[in-house]
């Protein structure tokens, strides 16, 4: 791999891993306090009008966020003109994704406290949604800083909105509110910052070049869809057989493995315009570019499934009290399908870059099906457990075939000596874990984190002449 790419993608990552990190520890913080605040139920009923905003509000892009990014890295000149037609159909795109959202909920005869919820964050959604063709652009630039400093100041804005919501009245609707402060905030940042940078959004109303726009960002929409039901059915299955307070203790433990996941997704949003880049330019490069990273991603989400699952009881004890001691039970089970999920989103970001996007789409079809039958037929036994269950099957299943469409397309990306050194660093945090257990899960945290990069080193698994080149002048 070159050494302007590697500092391309390690800047990348690390800035909006960065921002992300600092977004999600203020997050962390607000959805705890909201869960301890609002209490079981409200928690509920905010987790499921979030799980299905998330879904149905995908009507609201249909991947042409991500077919932009694909084609501007490649032609950058292409920026003003892509621009312009995202921002166009997305006017009609957001009134379908408010259709789709409002007449869901009235179709489940949810209350009126349920649909208001539902509206709020169904703009949430549309402000976002505004936000993403900026983003876009940024990211085809591969100068995500920008879109890393949007993210930290309207997450920041938004976190004391909410925490101050809560403390004086501790109503589910405000808070609703405080995430539509933010979301506006991230529009408003965004669009002024990209259009000073790299231009204005082309004027003329070209709907040829509209419809092909979103005509090439349906395999892309049908991926991100596809992901968002077998990440979100879970809980709109629980509510349907186990109640609010079932899908409340499920999305505590979901909550925790959303944590270690935006690191995944800072790597992938980095990679995809640097794979989109060197597929056309240096297929040799793009080989070994993807077997690092696929093998960087399953080491440290192998480590946070260990480290995470011995600290299970003692991490949902600590960060949500007592009463929510069942989803104790469910994060050993869910925390592992990080371990496939950080090397699966690599392997599907590599075959979505390198114009595969509609087989990407047919995989991630596959594991909804499949996600949604086991739900069906575990939650109804098993509950949360059966949720959790279904999910980690869903995961190993997904990237294998990923893994064997890389194979085939590209060149393999899994390798035995590498696998030997990421058991290794695990062997040696599990040990640090029981050696460790008589002082207490602070320094247990403390002392995992950072022992990972040495134990890495000492491993094999970062090498020592990847950091000179990181750090080096050159």
């Amino acid at each position: 791999m070159s050494e302007n790419t590697f500092k391309r993608i390690f800047r990348n990552t690390a800035v909006l891993t960065g921002a992300r990190l600092f977004s999600r520890i203020l997050q962390f913080f607000l959805f705890i306090y909201a869960a301890r605040c609002l209490g079981v139920v409200n928690f509920g009923i905010f987790s499921f009008a979030y799980a299905l905003v998330r879904m149905l509000g995908l009507s609201m892009d249909l991947g042409m966020s991500y077919y932009t990014v694909q084609q501007v890295s490649r032609d950058r000149k292409l920026t003003s003109a892509y621009l312009g037609a995202s921002l166009r159909a997305k006017i009609f795109l957001i009134l379908l994704g408010y259709g789709l959202i409002m007449g869901t909920g009235l179709m489940m005869e949810k209350d009126s406290l349920t649909l208001n919820v539902l509206f709020i964050l169904a703009t949430v959604t549309a402000f976002d949604n505004l936000t993403m063709p900026f983003d876009s652009v940024f990211n085809a630039h591969e100068q995500m800083q920008y879109q890393a400093i949007i993210i930290s100041v309207s997450n920041c804005l938004m976190s004391a909105i909410g925490f101050v919501f809560l403390y004086f009245y501790q109503d589910l609707l405000l808070f609703c509110a405080a995430n539509a402060i933010g979301a506006f905030l991230r529009m408003g940042m965004g669009s002024l910052w990209c259009m000073k940078l790299y231009g204005k959004p082309a004027r003329n109303f070209d709907f040829s070049f509209i419809i092909n726009l979103i005509k090439n960002g349906i395999p892309f929409s049908l991926v991100v869809i596809f992901v968002t039901i077998y990440y979100n059915i879970d809980s709109l299955i629980l509510d349907r057989f186990c109640g609010s307070e079932a899908v409340g203790y499920y999305n505590a433990a979901y909550r925790l493995i959303e944590a270690p996941l935006f690191i995944s997704s800072s790597l992938t949003t980095a990679l995809f315009p640097a794979i989109s880049r060197l597929y056309k330019e240096n297929p040799a490069e793009l080989k070994i570019l993807i077997s690092e990273s696929f093998h960087k991603g399953l080491a440290l989400g192998l480590s946070v499934a260990l480290v995470t699952s011995f600290l299970s009881e003692e991490l949902v004890a600590l960060i949500y009290g007592q009463e929510y001691a069942p989803a104790a039970r469910v994060l050993p089970i869910l925390i592992f399908s990080v371990a496939f999920i950080m090397p699966g989103t690599i392997c599907g970001t590599a075959i979505r870059a390198t114009d595969r996007q509609s087989v990407s789409a047919v995989v991630a079809g596959g594991g909804a099906f499949l996600n949604i039958l086991l739900n069906l037929i575990f939650v109804p036994r098993y509950a949360s457990a059966g949720a959790a269950w279904s999910t980690l099957a869903t995961e190993i299943l997904v990237v294998a075939v990923y893994m064997e469409l890389v194979r085939c397309s590209i060149g393999p990306v899994f390798r035995l000596i590498p696998l030997c050194r990421i058991l290794a660093l695990n062997a040696l945090l599990l040990g640090f874990l029981h050696l460790s257990a008589f002082a207490g899960i602070w320094f247990q945290i403390v002392g995992c984190t950072l022992l990972f990069l040495p134990l890495c080193l000492l491993t094999g698994v970062v090498k020592t002449a990847e950091l000179q080149k990181l750090f080096s002048k050159n």
